[in-house]
């Protein structure tokens, strides 16, 4: 939320903002972010699941064509989707979902204790969304839309995601949400859409 208590006649300040961008893999959530920070007058601490995921063993991966009944119940699989093919999504372990909701119990703590933070997020599972609901009290929910043709064009040109995440994701990410608002980044600048997430927010 805004908190403008105490602000002088030309300063907003913002305090204990907490903002979700939600959308799918290559809709440069990440980009958007950024330019978030460099308009925020307070410190605006950026995490997400890509934070969540670059913490999780490789070895405790497995892709689509591979077995391992060792693994079997703690794995992150890779599954098949619902976008145009190539498309995959990963289906989260429990235990994976257990570290995903202590990970957004630990940013819902640093916004009450008033940090302001925004979360790029890719929802792909009820589970998650629940979770997300439940602890992320009073956030700020963004929909990050983007055309599919375009994502595809992005995850083939960044060369750092797995082929078809995006046509994945993008079939699942917008599944029972609600949102503040919407943004699209098919062709609308970072720079631009920062400013209206900021605008909004500003005018809450």
């Amino acid at each position: 939320m805004i908190d403008i208590k105490g602000v002088d006649s030309n300063t907003h300040l913002m305090s204990g903002d907490l903002i979700i961008l939600n959308g799918p893999s290559s809709a440069g959530k990440s980009t958007v972010v950024r330019e978030m920070q460099k308009l925020w007058p307070r410190p605006l601490y950026a995490v997400g699941i890509d934070t969540v995921f670059a913490g999780w063993p490789e070895r405790f991966v497995l892709d689509h064509n591979e077995s391992d009944p060792m693994k079997e119940a703690e794995a992150l699989r890779i599954v098949a989707g619902l976008g145009p093919a190539p498309s995959w999504v990963p289906k989260l372990s429990d235990t994976f979902l257990a570290i995903s909701r202590h990970a957004l119990k630990s940013w819902a703590t640093m916004n009450q204790e008033g940090i302001d933070v925004v979360i790029d997020h890719c929802i792909i599972e009820p589970t998650v969304r629940e979770q997300a609901q439940d602890l992320l009290v009073d956030a700020f929910w963004v929909g990050v839309m983007c055309d599919i043709e375009e994502l595809i064009r992005r995850e083939a040109v960044r060369g750092d995601r797995y082929v078809g995440f995006a046509s994945g994701t993008s079939a699942v990410v917008h599944q029972g949400m609600n949102y503040n608002m919407v943004i699209d980044t098919t062709s609308t600048s970072p720079e631009e859409l920062a400013q209206l997430i900021f605008d909004a927010l500003l005018h809450r």
